[in-house]
Formats: C-alpha cells, structure tokens, sequence
C-alpha cells in the first residue's frame, strides 16, 4: 500500500512538471517608439499595442520603460573607402560615449577586411578613456568586412558579464555598409542576431557608393542599404542613412535616444515554446489619429543555441 502511493505521487509530481513545461510561457520584447517625425517618444499605451504570432493575437501582459543597464559595442569601419567619413564619424562616437549612463558599459572595435577585425578598446564605464582611445584612429587600405565586424562584435557583447541577464545588449556600427569579402554570410549573421536578441543600430553613410564610383561595384548602394536595414529590422533597432555631418550628428543623437528610453513589452503566448525562432508581428493602433511606429525584433528564440558551425572563422 504504502509503495503504491509513493508511486502515485511520483507519477502525479511528473505529470505536473510536463505539463508545466508544455504550457505556454510568458514572452518578452524590447521596443522603440518613434512618432511620424522619425523622433522616439517615451510614452505609449497598453491598448495602442497588438502582438500576434502567426494570425493569432496574443494576450499583452504590460508595457514598461527598459531602465536596464547597457553593454554595448560601437563598431567603426577603417576601410579606406571611409575615410572622408571618418573625422565626423569619431566625433558621433564621442558624443554616443559622453551621454552613456554611469552604469552603461562600451566597447569599440575597430574594422577593415576579416582578418583586420580588432576590439580596439575593450569594456569599461570610464568615458574619459575610451575618448582618449581614439587618438590613435586610423583608416587603411583592404577589403570591407562588414558582416564579419557585426557578427564579431554582436559575439563580444553577447558573451559579456554573461551570467547576469539583468542588462540589454546592443551595437552601434557606423559604416559604408559595402560588404566585398566577409567570411561568415548573412545568413548566418541573422541566425546570431536571433538567438542573441542584440540589438543592431545602424549609421549608414552609403553615399559614395554609386555606380560612378571608382572604389565600388555596380548596385554597391542598394546592396549596403539591404544588408543594413535588415540587421537593424532583424533585431529591434533602428537605421539611419545621414546624408552630410548635421544628419550623422541628429542621427546619433535618435540612437542616443533609443538606447536609453525604451520598452519592454510583455505577453503571454498562445503557443508551446517549441525549439526555434518564433516570429512575432507588433502592430500599432491608432486611438485618436496620432501616428507611432513601432521598432520590436522579428521574434524570439527559445532553446539551446546553434554551436558554431564547421566552416568557422581562424
């Protein structure tokens, strides 16, 4: 009698823990908001926001400011190709490092081609630093290695005071976008941003690369653009492609923004978290005519991460 109800309880206790593990499980989203002036706003309603995965519209538990602390990459390219662009680029660089919160932590890499790839300054809180740091900035001759530099830096930050998950992870890449000879494809860049959940902010100073230039390939521009702003949509930031140096600076000054006033939003999901990337659409609605758009990764990934693949970098 008295093993017959031990093994009753421990059916009961294991039936317990699997359907536990079967039902759905709360889901978690960052969020940017930006009104019809491209400006991000800090405030939002409940009700304004409708989260579907697939057709289905899931139940939104809240929406609360993103207060977390940061650790974030800022990735310049070096490519020769960009150096008319590289004075004003450090001088957003500063500014980006002079408005992080005290609590904020910030590495710079440094790229060219993929075997030139360099975390030039390596984490710290100390502002005053990592400006001096770029005193010896310099641009050289080779070819650009752009999703090579983002897959490298969105590891960094990933890996980075990893076992507390109580900061947001984010890189900001200032480039010309023109990618001519990463090892790792887009593909696989993407798969890493969705599993890591960085975010991608994006300064994109692609006008040089025209069909007229000398330095770059018929459709450079349009190629750079696309990559851009699919890692920035993939991941929940935002792409700015500056014009002149009052664009670059008002752009950075947005990115500033973003980093420090966010959402995080909270739903329950409708679906068993199965193995994989699930992907969620967030729609906006309107109450009163006003107009937001809403910047939220394409979804979010549950179970263990892919191991790195075969062909991976030396």
């Amino acid at each position: 009698m008295y093993k017959k109800l031990i093994l009753t309880i421990a059916v009961c206790l294991t039936f317990s823990v699997m359907l536990r593990a079967q039902q759905p499980q709360p889901v978690t989203l960052s969020m940017i908001v930006t009104d019809n002036k491209n400006k991000s706003v800090n405030s939002i309603r409940k009700d304004q926001v409708h989260v579907f995965e697939g057709k289905v519209e899931q139940t939104l538990l809240s929406i609360e400011p993103d207060e977390r602390p940061i650790d974030y990459g800022i990735l310049i390219d070096a490519s020769g190709s960009f150096r008319r662009w590289i004075n004003p680029a450090l001088d957003v660089l500063t500014l980006i490092i002079k408005n992080r919160r005290p609590s904020d932590e910030i590495f710079i890499e440094r790229f060219v081609s993929s075997d030139k790839i360099e975390n030039y300054r390596e984490f710290t809180t100390d502002s005053a630093a990592l400006i001096k740091s770029l005193d010896g900035f310099y641009v050289e001759s080779g070819q650009s290695a752009v999703v090579d530099a983002l897959y490298m830096g969105v590891v960094h930050v990933d890996e980075h005071n990893k076992s507390n998950d109580g900061r947001r992870k984010a890189v900001v890449i200032l480039t010309d976008g023109e990618d001519r000879n990463s090892f790792y494809k887009q593909e696989t860049l993407i798969q890493l941003l969705r599993e890591t959940g960085v975010q991608v902010f994006v300064l994109g100073l692609v006008d040089d690369l025209s069909n007229q230039s000398p330095y770059s390939k018929p459709g450079a521009r349009d190629r750079a653009e696309k990559l851009l702003r699919t890692v920035a949509n993939e991941s929940g930031g935002r792409v700015f492609f500056p014009r002149d140096r009052e664009e670059l600076v008002n752009a950075a000054t947005e990115i500033i923004m973003d980093l420090r006033g966010q959402f995080r939003i909270r739903y329950q999901s409708t679906n068993v978290a199965q193995n994989g990337f699930h992907e969620v659409d967030v729609k906006f609605a309107s109450t009163d005519g006003e107009k937001r758009r809403l910047f939220v990764p394409s979804g979010y990934f549950v179970g263990p991460r892919t191991p790195e693949k075969q062909e991976k970098k030396p």
